[in-house]
This record gives structure tokens, C-alpha cells and sequence, in this order.
């Protein structure tokens, strides 16, 4: 289990909401995205992962209260964008939001998505390749036949994704319940790969916030997540509840670890017809705007917020003003 601990942040505000008798509930299952994404990995055994340490920082100048201070960096507010078969409207509606990141599936590369990416580039939108199977943790040949692609269209394209943006849920493997530790093990040695094999691609990955598995690699125990933290460019957590002290409440260990490893965070929130404590769909348009606004203000300082996903945010929008 995780040691529950409140944020150390100076602003009360926090830690009232920290100490709010929210119950954090299990992570359900995300609704049906649009289309197969054609994608398929598996860790490649042979390698070593490499030097996994403990996890923690040396001392240094940019500690404060005992956590290191991330660098100064632009918020983000990204999107889930599953279904790129979507019209440019969309583009525009997350303009109107505020979106500066937009994670972009697609199963194959082509020029439409080039002018995509031109698009959304030209209205201060960053794009993401998003993409991810649970099959990848088991075949690493495929996935890195999907990376031959990505970095083919990397280099033949004027408009380029910013990386990639990994959704590979371990969970959704149908022998998940048998095979746990070994499948949470082996994605978390993904990890490692890729930053071993692909040291040029910034990897950012979705994480569930109950992925707190404690598993063993080189002789160092820890849980699962404070590995998948230090090895990506950037985490997205599933933080999905339905308000700002649930979201942070249900991320609070992920929180304090990316503290103290000076790493920043965006945290997710659902959008689509899920179990209520899970979504903003029954709250609503408005409300969710207040809930994410009191969330900008008392999350730590660089963090950022990401929406699941660009099409049941629309249609939330639409549907109550």
C-alpha cells in the first residue's frame, strides 16, 4: 500500500482540500474511443533496463521544504483526441477552450495529418501522436515497427508531432487478474526501452491512479508509478473524479512523488457518460469550468490538466451551456 501523506505545499488551501473526507474509489474503465487503433509491443527482454536508482534527486539549490522545485514551465491544458476522422470545428472549439495540447491518435501517417498538425500549430497547439495497445507490452517488435513509422514521418514531414504520447493500459489485458505483477513489471520495463532505444523522442504516458504495485527491477522495490514518473518526458494521470478536491485527493501520492523528484504532472478528468464520481457529465459545462479553475489555482505550481477527450467535451459543452 502507499503511505498517505499530505502534500507538502505551503498553501492551506491544499492541504484542506487534501484532508476533505473524499473517498478515492477504484478507477473505472474509460469509455469507447473512436475506431481500432492498429497499433501492437512488447519490452525486449534481452536488454537490460538499465540503472533504475531510488528515485531520489541529490541535494541541490532547487530544493524547497524538502521537495525539489520544477523548473518554471507553461501550463498545459491538453485534450484526448481519438477519432481523427473529426472535423476542423473541433480544432476550433478547443482553441476556444484554452487547449495548448492536443493528444492526436492516428494507426498510420499521411499528409492529412501533417496538415493537422499545421493547423492546430498555427492556433498555439502543440499535438501529441496518442497511441497505445496492452499487447504492446507483450510484442516490442510491433511496437517499434509503429516507431519506424513515426520517426519516418518525423523526418519527411514540415509539420511534426511534438512525440508521443503513450496510452498503454496493462489493465486491459484479459489476464490481468492472474497476471498482474508480471504485466505491471514488463510495462513498466517499456518504459525503460524506450528511453533506452529512443533517447531523441520526448515519451509522455497515461497512468492510472491506482497503479501503486510495488515491483522489483535490478534489486530496487518501488511502486510502479515512481518508475514510469522518472523514466517519461511527462505523466498524464487518470485522475478522473468530479471535482477539484477528488482529483487531487485520488492523485495525492503521484503528486507528492513528481514533487520531490522536481517533475511536473498534468492530471486527467472525464468528460463522457461514466460512472458519476468518475465524470463531469451529470455536473456539467459550468460547473466543470469552476472545478478546473479552483483546480489551476491549488494544484502545484507547473502542473497541468488534461480532458478526456475532444468529443464528449463538446458534446458536454453543447448540452448545458
Amino acid at each position: 500500500m502507499k503511505k498517505k501523506t499530505l502534500l507538502t505545499i505551503s498553501l492551506t488551501v491544499i492541504a484542506a482540500l487534501l484532508i476533505a473526507g473524499i473517498t478515492a474509489g477504484v478507477l473505472l474503465t474509460r469509455g469507447e474511443r473512436g475506431g481500432d487503433d492498429g497499433n501492437g509491443a512488447n519490452v525486449d527482454q534481452s536488454g537490460s533496463v538499465g540503472d533504475v536508482g531510488d528515485g531520489k534527486e541529490e541535494d541541490g539549490d532547487n530544493k524547497e521544504d524538502g521537495n525539489v522545485v520544477p523548473e518554471p514551465v507553461e501550463s498545459v491544458f491538453a485534450v484526448w483526441w481519438w477519432d481523427n476522422r473529426l472535423d476542423e470545428s473541433y480544432l476550433d472549439f478547443a482553441a476556444a477552450q484554452g487547449v495548448n495540447e492536443i493528444y492526436y491518435y492516428a494507426s498510420s501517417f499521411t499528409e492529412r495529418i501533417s496538415d493537422f498538425i499545421r493547423s492546430a500549430s498555427a492556433k498555439g497547439i502543440k499535438v501529441y501522436w496518442l497511441a497505445g495497445k496492452y499487447e504492446w507490452i507483450e510484442d516490442y517488435a510491433s511496437l517499434k515497427e509503429k516507431l519506424r513509422s513515426f520517426l519516418e514521418f518525423q523526418t519527411s514531414s514540415e509539420y511534426k508531432f511534438e512525440g508521443v504520447h503513450f496510452d498503454i493500459e496493462p489493465h486491459q489485458h484479459p489476464e490481468f487478474d492472474a497476471r498482474r505483477i508480471e504485466l505491471v513489471t514488463e510495462f513498466v520495463e517499456l518504459t525503460f526501452a524506450m528511453k533506452r532505444d529512443y533517447p531523441d523522442i520526448r515519451f509522455a504516458y497515461d497512468i492510472p491512479c491506482w497503479l501503486d504495485d510495488e515491483i522489483t527491477l535490478n534489486g530496487v522495490t518501488r511502486p510502479a508509478y515512481e518508475f514510469i514518473i522518472d523514466n517519461a518526458d511527462r505523466v498524464t494521470l487518470m485522475s478522473y473524479r468530479d471535482s477539484c478536491e477528488g482529483v487531487l485527493k485520488f492523485a495525492e501520492d503521484e503528486i507528492n512523488y513528481a514533487l520531490s523528484a522536481g517533475k511536473v504532472l498534468n492530471l486527467g478528468v472525464e468528460t463522457g457518460e461514466e460512472e458519476d464520481i468518475v465524470t463531469f457529465y451529470e455536473e456539467g459545462a459550468e460547473y466543470m469550468n469552476g472545478q478546473l479553475d479552483l483546480l489551476r489555482e491549488t494544484m502545484p505550481a507547473g502542473f497541468g490538466i488534461a480532458v478526456h477527450h475532444i468529443r464528449s467535451w463538446r458534446e458536454l459543452t453543447e448540452r448545458t451551456g
